[in-house]
């Protein structure tokens, strides 16, 4: 089997392989309209991608294939529903933010830092308003790009949520639940360490080393027909069969691809379901998603979990602010809150830190998700070549980048891209005082009477001029409009649970109180303050 193929192989499928660069080009000289791929009916002969190139996802050509891959091999629809609008409210003053680089260096800018981290597009959410939007290379609003490892993300997600749901026990061992992994490195690793990759695994991903697992595992994965010859493993089933054990699990974080797809695996067992069809109807439908996205797959049509995730900007911009309001959207719990809790507490740093990351100290792992343990609570999903999801909770942003890096290591552009984000975090929050929208609203008082402790009596103004929360036991939802102190609020409707006397009255007070609000106030403490024409108050705070 030749090593150049078999590097395309785990291009596709660990879409991490270090790009086989033979010239440094800069952002604009490697735009992939600059440099003519794929144009014309037919392309130039040598101008042509295909996926059966050695260097179809080197750069400077990957900087096409980012957005091409369903032309490239075969894909899985992850099915969307009903659109809704994100609302936009443009801040100009984003592109002069400034920053200083990890390791110091001279001060750049927000808009110099997008060539040089080759950006494709990048969207700031700010307290769920789109306010900065900007398109490049081969992407614009309706082009679905290559998302690589920040499908881990998704993956650990989808176990998170089911392991918050109580479908699957984060303590059960892998081989109790999959029994082809008995006998396999997995197979006594709990199913808590395959999503925290702690895993210990006899599986390098050192492209540079020929005798790499990771070239079997490629092979396995590919869609392609088998060299003659070839009596391996044909799917990444098979392949996680095979892996062995080296070491003591949970003792080391260890990033690993394969540990992905054998979450994907356990969700896939666990509901019945594709990774790409589960996460189709658990999130993809319930967003309000402009467009279909896609997986690509192997050989037997199994979702690629470790790399394989194709959408929109704007279409993650939703799933980052999901996220970002505890897993609710336009009033619906769409994602336990506890799934979300659960990544933004983090993994163990001191297992983390056993990996080495230089630039990520203090940082740690969860969910698949990296916890970066800063003032703000940031946490990201990451891709190669540069793709981002960073959600910080504390400035109520989220920033989502699609790019095609030369390099494919995240220490390449985190060095400017890191500060940035943070520099971008600290101007919006200075721009903006505490804003009615956002996080939900814990309510701590009705009409000066407190509340039930532990009762999750709770508000959620969002941005399109929804209410939702929970009256105390019952949800309830409604809309509302508000001026810079007024507010009237008009209730749709709650559920109708039944709720102990004590709890009973008190939603009753504040179903009573709400539809009489005429103002608020967020106070010098953070506290939100409703006012109704009665004088009476509803005093909430965020978490």
């Amino acid at each position: 089997m030749k090593k150049m193929m078999t590097a395309a192989m785990a291009a596709t499928l660990t879409l991490g392989a270090p790009a086989m660069a033979q010239e440094t080009l800069d952002a604009t000289a490697s735009n992939p309209i600059t440099m003519g791929w794929m144009q014309g009916f037919p392309p130039a002969a040598d101008q042509m991608i295909r996926f059966t190139d050695p260097d179809y996802f080197a750069f400077p050509r990957l900087r096409w294939t980012v957005c091409h891959f369903r032309e490239l091999m075969p894909t899985v629809a992850v099915r969307n529903g009903g659109t809704s609008d994100l609302p936009v409210a443009l801040d100009a003053g984003i592109n002069a933010v400034t920053f200083t680089p990890l390791g110091g260096g001279d001060e750049m800018t927000w808009d110099a830092a997008f060539d040089a981290n080759y950006t494709d597009g990048i969207l700031v959410l700010h307290q769920g308003r789109i306010v900065y939007e900007r398109y490049d290379g081969c992407l614009n609003a309706q082009t679905l790009h290559g998302a690589m490892s920040v499908t881990k993300s998704l993956t650990g997600l989808m176990a998170e949520v089911l392991i918050a749901e109580g479908a699957l026990d984060e303590t059960a061992l892998v081989g109790d639940l999959i029994p082809e992994l008995a006998d396999s490195g997995f197979g006594n690793a709990t199913v808590g360490q395959v999503v925290e990759m702690t895993t210990a695994l006899d599986y390098s991903e050192d492209y540079s080393d020929p005798d790499a697992e990771v070239w079997t595992y490629a092979q396995a994965g590919s869609p392609l027909p088998v060299p003659e010859g070839y009596e391996g493993p044909r799917s990444y089933f098979d392949y996680l069969q095979t892996v062995e054990a080296n070491g003591t699990h949970g003792e080391a974080f260890g990033y690993r691809t394969i540990n992905s797809d054998a979450a994907g695996w356990l969700i896939a067992r666990t509901t019945g379901m594709s990774v790409a069809d589960y996460f189709s109807d658990r999130i993809w439908s319930r967003i309000g998603a402009e467009r279909e996205a896609f997986y690509t797959v192997d050989s037997i049509g199994t979702p690629f979990a470790g790399g394989g995730f194709n959408a929109t900007l704007r279409d993650m911009g939703r799933l980052g602010q999901l996220i970002l309001q505890d897993g609710a959207w336009n009033g619906e719990q769409v994602l336990p809150r506890a799934a979300i809790d659960r990544i933004r507490q983090g993994g163990s740093p001191q297992a983390f830190a056993r990996a080495g990351y230089d630039l990520l100290p203090d940082w740690s792992y969860r969910g698949m998700w990296w916890v970066s343990h800063d003032d703000d609570g940031s946490f990201a999903a990451r891709g190669v070549h540069g793709q981002t999801i960073w959600i910080d909770p504390t400035a109520e942003m989220v920033i989502v980048r699609f790019a095609s890096h030369p390099v494919a290591g995240n220490a390449a552009s985190d060095p400017t891209s890191l500060p940035a984000y943070r520099a971008v975090a600290e101007y919006l929050m200075s721009q903006t005082a505490p804003n009615l929208t956002g996080p939900e609203w814990v309510i701590e008082d009705i009409a000066g009477r407190g509340v039930i402790d532990n009762s999750p009596a709770s508000l959620e103004f969002l941005p399109d001029g929804s209410l939702a929360g929970n009256a105390s036991c019952n949800r309830l939802i409604g809309s509302y409009e508000a001026t810079d102190t007024g507010l009237s609020v008009m209730l749709s409707g709650t559920t109708m649970m039944a709720c102990p006397e004590a709890v009973a009255h008190q939603e009753q007070r504040l179903l009573a109180l709400l539809p009489a609000a005429v103002s608020f106030e967020i106070d010098a403490t953070g506290a939100l303050v409703l006012t109704t024409d009665g004088g009476e108050t509803i005093a909430a705070r965020r978490r």
